[in-house]
């Protein structure tokens, strides 16, 4: 289960930063918000605090969960003007946030009405 927190730690591990926790959350928030708007087609939702929400469950669930570390990395490099990580970050991104809107909307189809004529 990915929270707040433990995706911040992951993306640490992976891509060390000097970019505070509290702007990482903000990116979070937006992503989540992103989702319920783009994907998951609700429009209710209040975004996350840090530190009090680090304990919240993300959106995106395993296997699809490391799009949070993802996007903060692809953020962080491109706020740190490293442009040509950036840009290989955010393919890294788009292609599991991809991954992730495309099963998400394979099981959670609306149910289908028969139209009759």
């Amino acid at each position: 289960m990915a929270t707040i927190n433990s995706a911040i730690q992951s993306a640490m591990r992976l891509h060390p930063d000097s970019i505070d926790d509290i702007t990482k959350c903000r990116w979070i928030s937006e992503l989540d918000g992103k989702i319920m708007r783009e994907t998951m087609h609700q429009s209710d939702f209040a975004g996350y605090n840090f530190p009090q929400d680090g304990d919240k469950k993300l959106l995106a669930e395993s296997p699809y969960d490391n799009i949070y570390e993802l996007y903060i990395i692809a953020m962080g490099d491109f706020f740190s003007g490293e442009l040509s990580s950036y840009n290989a970050s955010a393919v890294l991104f788009e292609q599991a946030y991809s991954e992730f809107r495309k099963s998400y909307l394979r099981n959670n189809m609306p149910p289908q009405t028969k139209l009759v004529l």
